[in-house]
């Protein structure tokens, strides 16, 4: 879907609630800022500054930034640092999930819920930044109560286009040389109304990858990877679900063992 400045600008029609105290997310909700939602296991560091520029250039302010990310934190850490070395004074709320499936968009979930319990505020921009289809859901769901709402991701490449109507922004992200060509193509593209992406993976990405899993994981005592935390791995290195899918099937002489929880991928 294109962005243009309807997008901002349109009003909303009202939420009837019961009278309550504002909370602190609603009250930062003022205008020309936005309140910023950042999935750190799905969305890297990198894209700090491409994301603060995006909010200038559209004539808003990170009123409030909330962070969710799982395990050691480091990437919530690194958002946070990249941040706050732009602007000192935003104002972060982070939050390191216990090591679950999908327990950071969980947090994210809940930071969502008084949003979408509250009042809409026809002035401020609610901006989610991960294409995990958890909070794509939490997305169109404020959008249906009434709020602005735009998603932000990481260019990738290849990536489906994600499977929303709401306003979605590319952002650029900086990567190695090796890996620029295919960024700078991915970067502009616009997310949404693309073509579905081939079947086939590119060999380079699907190398990538498995260099990444083993830099990353442990094999565990029986040999290969759990399965979940190889999906995790590729979701932080910026895959969708359907791209992550396509990775895992392309990896040479996979074999899969163990069914749900104790599911592994030797390779």
């Amino acid at each position: 879907m294109s962005i243009d400045s309807n997008t901002f600008e349109e009003a909303s029609a009202q939420t009837t609630v019961a009278p309550r105290t504002p909370t602190a997310i609603e009250t930062n909700a003022t205008a020309g800022k936005a309140l910023v939602f950042i999935d750190a296991d799905n969305q890297t560091p990198a894209l700090a500054k491409p994301l603060l520029h995006f909010l200038t250039g559209i004539g808003r302010r990170a009123g409030r930034v909330c962070i969710a990310g799982n395990g050691s934190g480091d990437r919530v850490k690194g958002w946070q640092t990249a941040l706050q070395e732009i602007e000192p004074e935003v104002l972060i709320a982070a939050h390191v999930a216990p090591m679950r499936k999908q327990s950071a968009d969980v947090r994210l979930m809940f930071e969502l819920a008084t949003l979408y319990h509250g009042q809409p505020d026809a002035q401020a921009v609610v901006l989610i930044v991960s294409r995990d289809d958890l909070l794509l859901a939490a997305a169109e769901a404020l959008h249906g109560r009434g709020h602005h709402v735009l998603i932000a991701v990481g260019a990738s490449a290849p990536a489906a286009p994600l499977a929303t109507e709401l306003p979605v922004v590319v952002l650029p992200q900086p990567q190695a040389a090796s890996s620029q060509p295919i960024q700078k193509e991915a970067a502009v593209l616009a997310e949404a109304n693309q073509p579905a992406a081939p079947i086939e993976v590119d060999s380079r990405l699907v190398n990538a990858a498995i260099t990444k899993i083993r830099q990353t994981l442990s094999q565990s005592k029986g040999g290969g990877y759990a399965a979940s935390a190889v999906g995790q791995v590729l979701s932080q290195m910026g895959y969708d679900k359907a791209t992550r899918a396509r990775i895992v099937k392309a990896i040479p002489n996979l074999k899969d063992t163990g069914v749900g929880a104790d599911k592994r991928l030797v390779f």
